[in-house]
């Protein structure tokens, strides 16, 4: 059962992913806290696998085929991602459960208010 619930999670996230370009990572988040009842921090380590891997290339590589990929922008962003992401997985480890909590929480409406009222 365990496998299938992960199955779903991937396969919903991917769709979201590669239809939309984003929330892939904080729909993964999403669905391993509330569906398979993950703690916090090993849901944002287990997100971080799945977008560190190369799932979205397939995605990635039909958009660059219509045309709608800015490479050199993506590349410069990938490696401050990379850089950035490192950071922000040491503070995390130092935070209380709660504040990384709020701070998705609050992180996850402010993105979606932006996108119904612009």
């Amino acid at each position: 059962m365990e496998i299938w619930l992960y199955v779903i999670i991937g396969t919903v996230s991917g769709l979201v992913m590669g239809t939309a370009g984003v929330g892939g990572g904080a729909l993964v988040i999403f669905l391993l806290l509330e569906v398979a009842h993950f703690d916090q921090r090993y849901a944002q380590g287990t997100t971080l696998l799945v977008v560190a891997a190369p799932v979205s290339l397939l995605a990635a590589y039909q958009y660059h085929r219509s045309g709608l990929v800015n490479v050199r922008a993506g590349l410069i962003i990938m490696a401050s991602f990379l850089v950035a992401s490192y950071l922000g997985s040491l503070l995390a480890a130092q935070l209380p459960r709660e504040s990384l909590k709020y701070g998705l929480g609050v992180l996850m409406v402010l993105m979606g208010l932006r996108i119904l009222t612009s």
